[in-house]
């Protein structure tokens, strides 16, 4: 599957997803979502059998809009949603960084350059360099893999920091990471076919904030039976199917990688990581 497929996949699957989320929480969502996702979808299957070739742009654009549009009408009627979010910034920044680094040092498509760069490779994080684990989160295969992992953090890093604060963020962030690329060597290391693998990318640490988020989510449903809440955990459990199905579709992508680091996500906010003792309202896409 090239990255035109790909590209036009993750746009429907989200689409598809949120349809199914508007028809079901219709009645506590704005009357124009429905209109718009629907016009949405239709562009990105209008584009698919028009002008193939372009199809993966435009959907990614298209859903880039989509959820813009969602974030601009969420922040006019919630105060958390402009909260500043220092840390999520600053991460999105030195990831950049880090693809500009790899631009200078060649590390795009290279596996041996970008192991000197700083990807997880598994033969070293068995002898000892766990250092990877973290380095690893900051690289990327390419622009497209930068770009869809940044805008994930820029959508769902806001709302997961104001809810913990912007120390307990990052390491959050960093952990699920470090614990999703952890679970997929463990899974490698143990399973009937052992082999050497080559790990880089935020998709583990992004999905480690859907994890939390779910986690906040159903503390908050269970305390006070909120459909905001019950909401959003029905958009978070989404992302995580629709992101299982992608996996399976998509074999160069590491599916124990990407629920490893939900899994991590929603063990830290359910048992370890405790929000700031302020209210808020759980947000987000």
């Amino acid at each position: 599957m090239d990255i035109n497929q790909i590209l036009f996949l993750i746009a429907v699957l989200n689409l598809a997803g949120d349809l199914y989320n508007i028809l079901k929480f219709r009645r506590q969502i704005p009357a124009w979502l429905l209109p718009a996702n629907i016009v949405a979808l239709c562009i990105c299957i209008t584009v698919r059998i028009f002008s193939p070739a372009e199809a993966g742009l435009v959907a990614i654009v298209v859903l880039a809009c989509y959820i813009l549009a969602i974030k601009l009408q969420t922040r006019s009627r919630a105060p958390l949603a402009s909260l500043p979010s220092p840390a999520t910034k600053l991460l999105i920044i030195a990831t950049v960084a880090a693809y500009g680094f790899q631009i200078y040092r060649g590390a795009l498509d290279d596996s041996f350059e970008l192991i000197r760069a700083g990807a997880l490779y598994t033969p070293l994080l068995e002898l000892g360099e766990w250092w990877r684990l973290i380095s690893a989160q900051f690289l990327h295969w390419g622009l497209a893999h930068l770009a869809l992992n940044m805008m994930g953090l820029w959508f769902l890093g806001p709302t997961v920091e104001a809810i913990i604060g912007s120390v307990r963020f990052t390491l959050a962030y960093l952990l699920c990471g470090a614990g999703g690329m952890a679970v997929a060597w463990a899974i490698s290391h143990t399973g009937p076919d052992p082999r050497p693998l080559v790990l880089l990318g935020a998709s583990a640490s992004v999905l480690g904030l859907v994890g939390l988020q779910a986690a906040y989510s159903l503390k908050a449903y269970r305390f006070s039976g909120s459909l905001v809440a019950k909401a959003q955990l029905a958009s978070m459990t989404q992302i995580i199917v629709l992101q299982a199905i992608f996996d399976w579709m998509v074999p160069q992508v590491s599916s124990t990688a990407h629920m490893g680091g939900a899994a991590s996500g929603f063990l830290l906010g359910m048992f370890v990581v405790r929000p700031r003792r302020r209210r808020v309202e759980v947000l987000g896409v």
